[in-house]
């Protein structure tokens, strides 16, 4: 489950850490008043109006701590009884225990241009311990996406123009996206008991509370009215609201006395929220990433594995841009600053390790640092916690065929098994790891639905990147021949010709987000569906006397490599060197005891067919272009930008017998279905 909360704030007085996530108790309101209001509505929108208009005040005077100037004045205020302030925030408690938040931040930023700079690498924070639940890391088990903000004074428009395109990758993956995206106390109670994947919230917010006490909160949406006021009276009396000023800028500018907004605390969280196990909970807001924020974090956990994303410092649009990056490399989006060929799905370590060498020209030095506006305030770094979430949705690296038409996915698949399509037919999965999946292609000379074409993983409701499974058919004949000597005529030969039928991952492939490309390196098995023949020939002759004769001819049956390869038992593997544009060929052997030598006294002898490795083209005695089984030898062959594979035929000498040449003769193929330069790399 995937939540990423984006706002701003800050609060508190005094220093201290955060108090537990059960919230300030009873909110701070006395016991003896029953937990009833002693305010009006419109009692509180004036207090909290002139609160505004005094901060309004010390800015024009160029007060040098404005917010601390702020909470002095409010201590001055018949309504309140105790306050505080940070640097950017103040707070103060109403006489009837109800506190009151004020924030000032999250200044408006220009994205317009904010295309890709080389980047000046500084370090981001790295995984930080934040007393949450651990577990194994997994893709969310709800595919469930809420994405809401909070206000419509304009201070958010930017970022949900961002959560928009977030909103897109997401559904394009398989997400449900949840339709309310207003960020109000009834939207959030309307979610009940359901638990979210994706919880993606823009939001001002802020601490408040006294220094051994401090809590901190999200701004909704709601405002203080006389019905609200009613309708949440036990949420007020148990902590889990407060009031914050209301942020409408434009409003507060034309002079309109505006009530306070309400507050959620991690209590209001932990009693109406539900987050699936696999969380990932993105705060982007101001401090929320602070050592002060850790109850609220905690609350967000529910004590399951999740993984936070916060912000260790003040946020702003650049968050929403850097987040909008994260989803974009987690989904294979391909629509942010996309890498040419497009990236496929990565997991969550990986893109975060991206993210800390990723620079656009306004987002410097990397995406895990969110520079300040205000040339004044310092930048934010983007911290996370907890391990609990991994994928947003399976990622696919790697296709592997492997000997009896079994195709073995490579990749992060998580633990509960889903179903795999191949060229839009469900196969039969027969296992299911984390890292690996195996099934059985049907296969046939007809190519059966399911035997090659697009492969998708889908687990949890989620789909996966799309790899290529490419299918090629044609002959490929080795022809080895026994020239004869000066003074004698005649050949003998040797021939095998092969039906074959290979399929395999035409696509190069990353090992990092935006990294360079590398071929695939599974070694590909021939599919069942391959036919082999074999032949041995010819007279040798001298002053018109046979003085030898080669025999025999038959089927030849195809071999797991690494068995004991006898008789009539051949063997052959190929690899798709994507990154070089060629496909290579191994030819296995012995054939045992197929060929009858005959001598010119009519003897038989029954001797093993010969092709001498050193003449199938390359020979590497070490193995090297390949992370599994070497080859050793065998044949390139070249192919063209479809991943058609061009007809080949070589004659190559062999070593030492400098009369003797092996033919390797290879029809033109054509892959179906034919490269894609779209599919994620």
């Amino acid at each position: 489950m995937t939540a990423a909360i984006t706002a701003c704030g800050g609060g508190g007085g005094g220093g201290g850490g955060g108090i537990p996530f059960g919230g300030i108790p009873n909110g701070g309101v006395d016991p003896g008043d029953g937990g009833e209001s002693g305010f009006t509505s419109d009692q509180r929108s004036a207090a909290t109006r002139r609160a505004h208009d005094k901060y309004m005040e010390l800015l024009a005077a160029q007060t040098s701590e404005p917010m601390q100037a702020l909470s002095q004045w409010m201590l001055t205020q018949p309504e309140y009884d105790q306050a505080g302030a940070r640097a950017d925030s103040a707070w103060a408690r109403f006489t009837d225990g109800r506190y009151f938040l004020y924030t000032d931040s999250w200044a408006p930023v220009d994205l317009s241009n904010d295309g890709p700079l080389e980047p000046e690498l500084r370090a981001g924070d790295g995984l930080a311990k934040a007393g949450l639940v651990a577990g194994k890391k997994e893709i969310p088990n709800s595919e469930l996406a809420v994405i809401m903000a909070a206000d419509a004074n304009g201070d958010f428009d930017q970022v949900k123009g961002m959560q928009q395109k977030v909103a897109k990758m997401l559904q394009d993956q398989g997400w449900r996206i949840h339709g309310d995206r207003s960020f109000t106390v009834d939207s959030l109670l309307a979610l009940g008991t359901v638990e979210m994947g994706i919880f993606y919230l823009a939001a001002h917010g802020g601490m408040f509370g006294p220094s051994n006490q401090q809590e901190y909160s999200f701004i909704t949406e709601t405002r203080a009215t006389a019905e609200n006021e009613a309708k949440y009276r036990i949420d007020f009396k148990t902590g889990r609201l407060i009031y914050h000023r209301d942020r409408n800028r434009e409003e507060e500018a034309a002079g309109k006395a505006l009530p306070p907004c309400y507050a959620i605390t991690a209590s209001f969280v932990q009693k109406h929220l539900k987050f699936s196990d696999g969380a990932l909970i993105v705060l982007l807001c101001c401090h929320s990433g602070s050592p002060e924020g850790e109850g609220f974090r905690n609350a967000l956990g529910g004590g399951k594995a999740v993984t936070i994303v916060a912000w260790d410092g003040s946020g702003n649009d650049y968050g929403a841009r850097s987040m909008e990056y994260m989803f974009d490399r987690l989904a294979s989006a391909n629509s942010r600053d996309p890498a040419k060929p497009n990236n496929r799905a990565f997991d969550m370590d990986d893109v975060w390790e991206y993210m800390g060498r990723k620079s656009t020209r306004q987002i410097k030095p990397n995406l895990l640092v969110t520079p300040a506006v205000e040339f004044f305030k310092p930048d934010a770094y983007i911290k996370r916690f907890g391990n609990g979430f991994d994928l947003s949705n399976p990622v696919l690296a790697e296709l592997e065929t492997d000997h009896g038409d079994k195709l073995v996915l490579h990749g992060n698949f998580g633990s509960e098994q889903g179903v795999v399509s191949v060229g839009g037919t469900e196969v039969a999965v027969q296992t299911w790891e984390n890292d690996k999946i195996e099934l059985v292609l049907p296969t046939g000379k007809s190519d059966p639905s399911g035997s090659h074409g697009d492969v998708v993983v889908t687990a949890r409701k989620r789909k996966s990147n799309r790899r290529v499974l490419t299918s090629w058919r044609g002959t490929v004949t080795y022809l080895y021949e026994d020239l004869a000597p000066e003074g004698d005529e005649g050949t003998l030969y040797n021939k095998v010709e092969i039906d074959f039928h290979l399929r395999g991952d035409a696509h190069a492939g990353r090992t990092q987000v935006d990294g360079e490309l590398r071929s695939n390196t599974w070694n590909l098995a021939l599919a069942s569906d391959s036919s082999a023949t074999y032949r041995a020939a010819g007279e040798r002759r001298s002053g018109g006397f046979v003085l030898r004769s080669y025999s025999g001819s038959g089927d030849l049956t195809y071999g797991e490599v690494g068995e004991a390869l006898s008789g009539t038992v051949f063997s052959m593997i190929g690899r798709v060197n994507a990154t070089l544009k060629r496909m290579e060929l191994t030819f296995f052997q012995p054939l045992d005891r197929l060929m009858t030598d005959t001598d010119a006294s009519g003897n038989g002898v029954k001797r093993s067919m010969v092709f001498p490795a050193g003449a199938f083209g390359y020979v590497d005695p070490t193995g090297a272009g390949g992370d599994h089984m070497p080859l050793a030898f065998g044949t390139h062959l070249p192919m063209d930008a479809a991943a058609n594979v061009l007809a080949y035929n070589k004659a190559i000498l062999v070593e030492d017998e400098p009369r003797n040449p092996l033919t390797v003769t290879v029809s033109a193929m054509t892959a179906s279905p034919a490269f894609d330069d779209t599919v994620g790399r």
